[in-house]
């Protein structure tokens, strides 16, 4: 784990990790993290920049943080992301088109600024993903 992640963890950022049993942050690979929680931790987009270190990364919950739109244009780059919470965060329906180019097959957007309109078209760009809205 890097030092921009551990630095995460500080924050109260929770990793989850494939491998040995804990024992220390820095001995933990990048590439054994498969899962991010920030739940309720105050983050901006940039703090979600060093999550694009992690190639194996399966799902991220921005559960009540002020992560925009910004943030998916980034994690938009994780080729392995296919669970994401977004339940009352900053997203708009700017990110659509973005979030239906990623192959999601779970996704939480309630209490975000997604429209009507914005879930419809998710729902319709991602026929077969669980969508809570």
């Amino acid at each position: 784990m890097d030092a921009a992640l551990i630095a995460l963890t500080d924050r109260g950022v929770r990793f989850t990790f494939l491998g040995e049993p804990f024992c220390s942050r820095q001995k933990i690979q990048n590439e054994d993290i498969v899962d991010v929680d920030f739940n309720k931790i105050e983050i901006t987009d940039a703090d979600v920049e060093p999550l694009l270190a992690l190639p194996n990364l399966e799902g991220i919950s921005f559960w009540e943080t002020g992560v925009s739109d910004r943030a998916i244009e980034l994690i938009a780059q994780l080729p392995q992301l296919t669970r994401l919470n977004l339940c009352g965060t900053l997203v708009t329906d700017a990110s659509v088109s973005t979030l239906v180019a990623m192959a999601l097959n779970y996704i939480d957007v309630a209490d975000t600024q997604l429209t009507p309109r914005g879930v419809q078209s998710l729902r319709a760009g991602l026929p077969n993903a669980e969508i809570l809205s």
